[in-house]
């Protein structure tokens, strides 16, 4: 009997190593960035929603993961409005003559999308083979942006704040001041305004956290505390409320914490003591006023 049960422990033991060792392989394919690289090369091509959980683990594989990323967007044929981004970030941070001579390749193609992903890659990369002018074709995407091209005015938002070049700002300025307008593109644009990194933006920015009309509260907070703007923090506890609880403007209520240490949820009241008491004495963090990339996401 003794021995039955030794034996009986044993299976039990193996069965639970074999369930735990399916349960891992089915969080990376399904949840994870996969374990091979075939497999995160498919979740970063394929999967719309979630294929940024592919990106760090596809940097990391250096240039071994390029051939499969370009077979599985069957030679970036494939890219569109979610994946377009995660790839340009992979080949833009794998900073290799191969991933270079790919992000060219692509910028040279007609395809806008696919231009557009190989200009934030090389624009990562200080790559980029031309100027941010008021005439270049990134300025003009951004400035000509509709419904219909809204995921190139984003990607090419996105490649200006990698410029880093204060050219880039007018642009950037107008399109935050279009009220009401696309959630993601005035996301983004605060995010390449915080990246550019001048204090010009400071009054249009403010002017946003004030706006009924403006929604990407979030990113607008943290461009002003990145850019050394304390009055951001009343500003956005000015637009606290049930209606934003829920919503993508609702998650201002988390910058908050992250930048404050408080937390008080959507207590607008609340927020408020708290800020009439420090006022005149609190300060930026000195982490959030690091350059943008230095610093924690959005969200």
């Amino acid at each position: 009997m003794k021995k039955f049960l030794k034996w009986f422990f044993i299976c039990l033991v193996c069965i639970a190593i074999i369930l735990i060792a399916l349960a891992g392989y089915a969080w990376a394919t399904i949840f994870g960035p996969g374990f091979t690289k075939e497999e995160t090369a498919k979740i970063l091509v394929h999967d719309d929603k979630f294929g940024g959980r592919a990106e760090q683990k596809a940097i990391r594989y250096g240039d071994s993961i390029l051939p499969f990323i370009q077979s599985e967007s069957a030679n970036f044929e494939k890219l569109n409005g979610r994946n377009s981004f995660w790839i340009a970030e992979v080949l833009g941070k794998i900073q290799t003559d191969k991933s270079r001579s790919i992000l060219s390749d692509l910028y040279s193609r007609t395809n806008q999308i696919a231009k557009l992903t190989g200009a934030i890659g090389l624009l990562e990369q200080g790559a980029f083979p031309e100027k941010i002018t008021t005439n270049c074709l990134l300025v003009q995407i951004v400035r000509n942006n509709s419904v219909k091209t809204e995921t190139e005015t984003e990607l090419a938002i996105i490649a200006l704040g990698y410029s880093s070049d204060t050219n880039a700002l007018p642009c950037l300025l107008d399109l935050l001041r279009k009220q009401p307008s696309g959630y993601w593109l005035h996301a983004y644009a605060c995010d390449a305004v915080a990246q550019i990194g001048s204090r010009g933006a400071v009054p249009v920015l403010e002017d946003c956290l004030k706006s009924e009309k403006f929604y990407a509260l979030p990113n607008a907070f943290r461009a002003l505390i990145t850019l050394g703007d304390k009055r951001a923090v009343p500003l956005a506890i000015d637009r606290i409320s049930p209606d934003i609880k829920g919503k993508n403007n609702g998650f201002v209520v988390g910058e908050l914490k992250k930048v404050t240490g408080k937390s008080y949820g959507f207590d607008q009241d609340a927020w408020k003591k708290w800020w009439g008491s420090v006022e005149t004495t609190w300060e930026i963090p000195a982490d959030f006023l690091k350059p943008w990339d230095k610093q924690k996401p959005v969200y």
